[in-house]
């Protein structure tokens, strides 16, 4: 592993770092005082770079880490230099989900951590206290995935070297990240100008669509939950229309790129994809509408919706058509995080 040279370590703001933490299927997002990293949540095994080492390295700070498994590639690094069928990622609920899910959560939790904590090294030790989130139908493995992260981890990256210790670890419902983002303040405070008693949030992912509804502070079981879809549906099917037009596998960054913009570049040349892209986000749309019609029907009784996550654009015309009171949320992508780090501040106080 190619390491950035550095003899300054980074002085901690205060003796515990609170972290906000959601680690999607698709996006790992992580929120401090003072930071906001995001990065894909895929990996690899490392490999050999043969030319421009260090340059690819300064490319992509904290995307190299080591551990019991070995040395891997993470993130966007992981995506620019291995080839589709060596990347890992985290995908849906699974038979060992709470086993090996939580392992590869672990993982992308040490990867955020050390891009947070870049530049410190001699294995100091790092207090910190985290506020994550699980999908809704996951929520049976909360106590696993407080177990893995909390204690004492080594965090060994091409950016820090320092030991995490894990002092306490807060799960809820991920949705309920959008929840808290706006019920609360950065400061940890209820938001006074929050005044909705009944309110609803939608959180679209890479692999699932999630619902919470809170009922004046109390989590509703009954009306919220998930169902196993997500942005991944779109992204297949363009991979698909790419590969049957140009017979050839399309990296995941070129889809993404397709997906959000509608335009493929052939040979350098600028072709209309949009036609193909509203025909792939037909089911991501019919999915979270049926969720929501199933959980909450006509919608009638909730005052606000809020949509998050980072697919909620790409369904906000649709679900604000047939929910007036449903709104995009700012920072979509980031809502989660910002949502547990304002919650981990309220408990604290």
């Amino acid at each position: 592993m190619a390491k950035k040279k550095s003899n300054n370590s980074k002085s901690l703001p205060g003796s515990v770092v609170t972290v906000g933490l959601d680690i999607g299927y698709g996006v790992v997002k992580a929120i401090t005082d003072s930071a906001v990293i995001t990065f894909p949540s895929v990996m690899g095994h490392a490999r050999e770079i043969k030319f421009q080492q260090d340059d690819i390295t300064a490319r992509h700070p904290g995307d190299q880490i080591m551990d019991d498994g070995g040395e891997w590639f993470v993130g966007e690094l992981a995506l620019a230099q291995l080839p589709p069928g060596e990347l890992l990622r985290l995908r849906g609920r699974t038979a060992n989900e709470s086993t090996m899910g939580n392992a590869f959560r672990l993982r992308l939790a040490k990867v955020a951590i050390g891009k947070l904590l870049s530049g410190m090294w001699n294995r100091d030790v790092v207090h910190l206290r985290i506020a994550s989130g699980l999908p809704v139908d996951h929520m049976r493995d909360a106590a696993d995935l407080k177990a893995a992260l909390t204690g004492q981890h080594l965090i060994k990256t091409d950016t820090a070297e320092i030991i995490a210790n894990v002092d306490e670890v807060m799960v809820m419902p991920q949705p309920y990240g959008g929840i808290y983002a706006a019920t609360l303040t950065e400061a940890g405070e209820i938001n006074e100008y929050h005044t909705y008693m009944r309110t609803g949030v939608v959180d679209v992912g890479t692999y699932t669509v999630d619902l919470a509804l809170d009922d004046n502070g109390e989590y509703v079981d009954s009306e919220s939950g998930s169902v196993e879809s997500g942005v991944y549906t779109a992204q297949e099917r363009i991979a698909a229309a790419l590969e049957r037009d140009y017979r050839q596998k399309m990296p995941y960054k070129i889809v993404e790129q397709v997906l959000r913009t509608g335009v493929f570049r052939a040979s350098g040349e600028p072709v209309d994809y949009s036609g193909e892209v509203e025909e792939a986000l037909a089911p991501l749309r019919s999915a979270t509408l049926n969720l929501m019609s199933e959980k909450w029907q006509r919608g009638m009784t909730i005052d606000v919706i809020f949509l998050s996550g980072g697919g909620a654009e790409l369904v906000a015309d649709e679900v604000c058509a047939a929910y007036p009171q449903a709104q995009l949320v700012r920072d979509a992508q980031l809502a989660n995080a910002r949502g547990y780090l304002n919650y981990a501040r309220f408990i604290a106080k």
